[in-house]
């Protein structure tokens, strides 16, 4: 690990490969079930289905390459060769997925969708996982950490506001069917642009800034896995992670068809609502770091996740149809502001993952970050068959307007159906043991750790795990 700060061109030009990449993540949990059910006519179960198989494989590669990151020798390029394979690959299979042929049969649309999103989900894979893990070894300094997190997830949220509002713009024209096909694929060329621009400018500034990481664990994947579940830090906060990852992608599957079909608003009004979120979002981090710096990290994220699962709860079933301003200020503003504070969970993994070092003397931060991801995508995949298969049992039609019943539907679900994940995973943070003080005495410990080895090359990297 290195002592000193990192430069500012090399903090902000890590932290821009987000754009593009959480770019990439917000088309396709906005999108991309109502883009194969809506325009290119497949059934809502059949498009839960094909996805919920393609991130299950996303979730099953993720551990794969982080382990192969952790190995990955620097005079190979170590973890920012990956930076531009795996952009490359993104945005070529970024268009293909939003460009399918004229396909007649239900079971040749499922086929593509399914192809598509398992190559694009293992293009993500390469180009992120390493990618995250950086984070860990870039610095370690635990302020500094989190505002590395912060940068990124500021810059993923431009990203973010790109991916919310240019397809609402490109839809806005755009009759049913072939023509939203070409307005989307258009979308997708563009955010395939931004996906190669920022990770090159990211492998560009992190050049002169090496990782000076502890020597790769030598140990099996499966034992490295089995140990990560077993760091008494880490499981509860998994828990809490995925609990919450669930309810979110419930959220953000449902959005565009609880605006169009419940509230009825327009592509425009969409586009301009999920942009105006991300930008909410982007604004109140700075709000959030300063909160863990004077407050430590669990108390603002415990804060943040409650009130997002109290407001997600309790405002959502009731807003009236066409309350276009009102739903604006509070989902978009109050409601996005909350947000914010689960850039803090990240955040807190890096200490979890000294404390694995310090105890195994071994850097693993690719096995974590992979079984995160693992975590994060098993539960968007549940999330995203759960979604289409509710929406196929409620007699959801697309491109016309709901039943009543389907309408409230949608309302509960995007309410207290989100809301209660939340308030649930705010309920194993309350029990959650690796307190703020905990992480400080891990950090303490590892630079003692590190200074013995520099002054004493001969002690054990473990001699005071």
């Amino acid at each position: 690990m290195r002592s000193r700060p990192l430069s500012r061109f090399t903090r902000f030009g890590y932290a821009s490969a987000e754009t593009g990449i959480n770019a990439v993540e917000i088309l396709l949990r906005l999108y991309l079930l109502s883009f194969y059910t809506d325009a290119v006519g497949l059934d809502p179960l059949w498009a839960g289905l094909a996805g919920f198989l393609g991130l299950l494989w996303d979730a099953v590669t993720d551990p794969l390459m982080g382990t192969l990151s952790d190995r990955t020798r620097p005079r190979l390029g170590g973890r920012r060769v990956y930076l531009l394979w795996g952009s490359v690959l993104l945005a070529g299979s970024l268009v293909l997925l939003f460009a399918p042929p004229a396909l007649e049969s239900q079971g040749a649309r499922f086929l593509w969708l399914l192809g598509a999103y398992m190559l694009l989900n293992t293009a993500l894979t390469v180009l992120s996982v390493p990618y995250m893990a950086m984070a860990s070894e870039l610095t370690e300094d635990r302020n500094e950490r989190s505002v590395l997190f912060a940068l990124r997830f500021a810059f993923g949220n431009v990203g973010a506001i790109v991916a919310a509002g240019l397809p609402g713009v490109l839809l806005a024209g755009a009759e049913e069917g072939q023509a939203q096909v070409v307005a989307m694929t258009r979308a997708g060329l563009v955010i395939g642009a931004l996906v190669l621009l920022t990770s090159l400018l990211a492998w560009r500034a992190t050049r002169n800034a090496e990782p000076e990481a502890a020597a790769a664990s030598s140990q099996p994947l499966i034992r490295q896995l089995r140990e990560a579940l077993r760091n008494p830090a880490f499981g509860p906060l998994l828990g809490a992670y995925v609990i919450a990852t669930f309810g979110v992608s419930i959220n953000s599957t449902l959005a565009r068809y609880y605006y169009l079909y419940r509230l009825r608003f327009t592509e425009e009004q969409v586009g301009l609502l999920l942009a105006t979120f991300m930008l909410i979002l982007t604004l109140s981090l700075v709000g959030w770091v300063k909160a863990s710096e004077r407050l430590g990290k669990l108390k603002p994220l415990l804060w943040g996740v409650s009130l997002l699962g109290l407001g997600t709860s309790l405002t959502y079933p009731f807003f009236p149809a066409e309350s276009f301003w009102l739903t604006l200020i509070v989902a978009g503003g109050v409601l996005g502001a909350c947000v914010g504070s689960v850039v803090l969970l990240d955040s807190i993994l890096t200490d979890v993952i000294d404390y694995d070092q310090l105890r195994s003397g071994a850097s693993r931060a690719g096995v974590y970050f992979g079984v995160w991801r693992f975590a994060s995508k098993t539960a968007r995949a549940a999330a995203f068959f759960g979604t289409g298969s509710v929406l196929s049992a409620i007699g959801f039609v697309p491109n016309t307007e709901q039943t009543p019943e389907v309408s409230e539907a949608l309302a509960w679900l995007f309410g207290p159906g989100v809301g209660g994940f939340l308030l649930l995973a705010a309920l194993l943070l309350v029990r959650y043991r690796f307190s703020d003080a905990k992480q400080r005495q891990v950090k303490r410990l590892l630079e003692r750790r590190l200074h013995r080895l520099e002054t004493s090359p001969g002690v054990s990297p473990r001699a005071e795990a």
